[in-house]
């Protein structure tokens, strides 16, 4: 399951960015393009296993998506490009061409994987009388 090493990776390079910072963390914003081959639900339940014990547990995995854009190399055109959305995509790479002309094109966005923020809720310092 490649969403469980990608996870993995994630939650190992959070951790000791989060010792200097006190609080509860609550959501983990993971920015995905539309163009990774990796399944939300398998990144959740990947990440609700790998956070158990840690300081991330009771955290959400907040997953934003990013559409694919793309600039035609012949025409000029930049916006979204239509690709196949179906089980057999998460075995074969996605072939784009320009909506307009059918000429190649650049990728621009749509392939994006990171954590973006992360939510914490800190405690209210006691009233010291």
């Amino acid at each position: 399951m490649h969403e469980y090493s990608v996870v993995s990776e994630l939650v190992s390079a959070l951790l000791p960015k989060l010792e200097p910072h006190p609080g509860h963390v609550v959501d983990v914003m993971l920015v995905k393009g539309e163009l990774r081959i990796l399944s939300d639900e398998a990144l959740r339940n990947a990440y609700e296993l790998l956070i158990e014990g840690t300081r991330l547990e009771g955290s959400k995995l907040v997953i934003e998506p990013v559409t694919v854009r793309v600039r035609c190399r012949s025409c000029g055109y930049v916006g979204p490009a239509e690709h196949v959305r179906e089980e057999a995509f998460h075995f074969a790479v996605p072939i784009l061409s320009c909506p307009a002309c059918g000429a190649e094109v650049d990728i621009e966005a749509g392939r994006e994987l990171y954590v973006d923020r992360v939510t914490m809720k800190t405690e209210a310092p006691a009233d010291v009388p």
